[in-house]
């Protein structure tokens, strides 16, 4: 075992800086250091973990394979120690001015914002939440957003990921009333044969459906991919082109009573709406306030 008072824990600082930035000179600006300083730390951890951790490339530096093993594990420990000392802090929502930073599937949108905005206006005025797109890389995710709320999670770390079920729904293919195909029974075969408009991946996190159909030999000819759910009804309404929906946003947008609607034929894909959030900042009280407000919303839309 190491001894932690011959270790200096502050190097596990530059080495995550180091991580994160991809250079030298990028973890120096992140950390408010010298590059020189950033280079003499490296020298010592490299000596202290006994390997190179990093290789000099044209575009910066290239972790070692020890480096990657060793970055979760340093990335929970320093997530866990920065929650421990936040604990100190009480979050008091009605006095708190903070910016919370969340991705939200496109389809949730119209659910959850009207709803969380309502409860923040009241309960804590001071509180923003700034809501970015799926297109964010996974290796960084969790370092840019305190949490999500997706359709069904794909490919999470579970040891670095919490989840919870907020609300499941009944998915639904969408056609307008005079659809050539209309009168066909909705099987996997002709739901992959027709053109679909799609939300694209940034609006919804997600590749289930894809993941479905591929799984039955199936691919889907995406005839459109568009950025919101606001443009796909009349999309469909106007064309052959096919869609799908939650069953729960026809009480929201009259516009799917003029579609035709049949269940989506992949039984195995649950359109669920779950909250996740990084395992370093489970306990941060301002976090677990806010997860408690998303929840609750969802729950009151249960009811």
């Amino acid at each position: 075992m190491v001894n932690l008072r011959n270790f200096d824990l502050n190097l596990l600082v530059i080495f995550r800086a180091i991580m994160n930035r991809g250079s030298i000179a990028g973890a120096a600006e992140e950390i408010g250091l010298s590059p020189s300083a950033v280079s003499h730390a490296l020298a010592r951890l490299r000596v202290m973990l006994n390997d190179e951790l990093f290789f000099r490339t044209a575009e910066g530096v290239r972790p070692t394979e020890r480096a990657r093993e060793l970055y979760a594990d340093i990335e929970r420990g320093l997530g866990f120690i920065s929650t421990a000392i936040s604990l100190q802090h009480q979050f008091l929502p009605a006095k708190a001015e903070r910016v919370f930073t969340m991705q939200v599937a496109d389809y949730v949108s119209a659910f959850l914002l009207p709803r969380l905005a309502e409860r923040l206006q009241v309960e804590a005025p001071g509180v923003s939440i700034d809501i970015l797109p799926f297109t964010i890389s996974p290796e960084s995710v969790w370092d840019r957003v305190d949490m999500q709320v997706r359709l069904t999670p794909g490919r999470l770390q579970p040891e670095m990921v919490r989840s919870q079920r907020l609300l499941a729904d009944e998915i639904v293919v969408l056609m307008r009333r005079d659809h050539p195909r209309a009168h066909e029974p909705m099987t996997a075969e002709l739901y992959a044969e027709l053109a679909h408009v799609k939300l694209s991946q940034s609006a919804t996190g997600t590749t289930v459906i894809d993941d479905a159909l591929a799984a039955r030999g199936l691919t889907r000819h995406m005839a459109m991919t568009v950025a919101s759910w606001f443009e796909i009804p009349d999309i469909v309404a106007n064309s052959d082109l096919i869609a799908i929906a939650p069953r729960r946003l026809f009480s929201l947008d009259p516009r799917l009573n003029n579609l035709r609607s049949a269940p989506l034929p992949l039984q195995e894909v649950v359109f669920s709406f779950d909250l996740c959030w990084d395992l370093r900042t489970e306990r941060e009280p301002g976090q677990k306030w806010l997860r408690k407000v998303v929840s609750d919303v969802f729950s009151e839309m249960r009811v």
